[in-house]
């Protein structure tokens, strides 16, 4: 099964790819089309891909699984993977069928077979990861010559006012995480998930964007749920050596969620061959 891809995307091969505004040994092509809505890049991205076995990376509750199950063309066997036995309780409980599957894993040592996925992706994922080279070493490892390699990861580079508050919050938050012990980073610039997929060696790579830069700011729905976030986690932060600093920080974030509102992060899909 191929994972050859036509339409928008720009080129991370090893003959060059984009470092920002600077074209590294290699010839332009397509600049990478933004989409208003996430149903519209799945349907894009995932619509003509033939999945075959699909490996989900740090699936947790399986969210992503069922995106693959509604937009892959087709797919065999979907095999989730993740090192919490809790979240995959609750995966096993979303998904009876029998072509899903779920084990416990480590993302930088599968134990699994070199070769032996058509499709390996993660999603929302790089930035729980203390070692992403390594995971994403780990990946390229079981997928299979031809195969189609997925990334999803929202990212820093915020277009908006309203986007750069949700980003602050979530940077807030991953540091709230990582003072009580958790895995949880600030999330990576666009360009530095590109500059880890290009470290790859996959070729007929293609990117897709997603920027939430027409949804109200301000509507009233998404301000009630974020500030509900915050007080969950400012009561997190209560508990922790870093309490005072984290709590101002939560408590700016108030402000500037009251004052600019809030959008969704921008995220980037991108899709590559082995």
């Amino acid at each position: 099964m191929g994972c050859g891809r036509s339409g928008w995307g720009v080129s991370l091969s090893r003959e060059g790819w984009w470092r920002g505004d600077v074209w590294v040994e290699g010839e332009k092509v397509n600049d990478t089309t933004s989409y208003p809505s996430m149903p519209d890049l799945f349907r894009d991205a995932l619509s003509g891909l033939q999945g075959g076995r699909v490996l989900d990376v740090a699936t947790a509750e399986g969210g992503f699984i069922e995106i693959l199950m509604d937009h892959l063309a087709s797919y065999t066997e979907i095999v989730g993977v993740d090192i919490s036995e809790e979240a995959l309780h609750a995966a096993q409980a979303r998904y009876g069928q029998k072509n899903v599957h779920l084990a416990r894993m480590d993302a930088e040592r599968f134990g699994l077979s070199s070769e032996s996925f058509d499709t390996v992706n993660a999603s929302a994922s790089l930035h729980h990861l203390a070692h992403v080279p390594q995971v994403l070493a780990e990946m390229v490892r079981v997928l299979r010559p031809g195969g189609c390699l997925l990334l999803t990861e929202m990212h820093s580079d915020g277009q908006t006012a309203g986007q750069t508050t949700t980003i602050y919050l979530h940077q807030w938050i991953a540091a709230v995480d990582e003072a009580l012990g958790i895995h949880h980073y600030r999330t990576l610039g666009r360009q530095k998930i590109l500059d880890h997929v290009g470290a790859l060696g996959l070729h007929d790579v293609a990117c897709y964007d997603f920027s939430d830069s027409q949804s109200d700011p301000l509507e009233q729905e998404s301000l009630e749920r974020m500030r509900a976030l915050i007080d969950a986690t400012l009561e997190r932060a209560r508990t922790t050596r870093d309490a005072e600093a984290l709590e101002l920080r939560g408590e700016q974030l108030r402000q500037r969620l009251d004052q600019f509102g809030t959008q969704r992060e921008p995220v980037l899909l991108v899709v590559g061959t082995k």
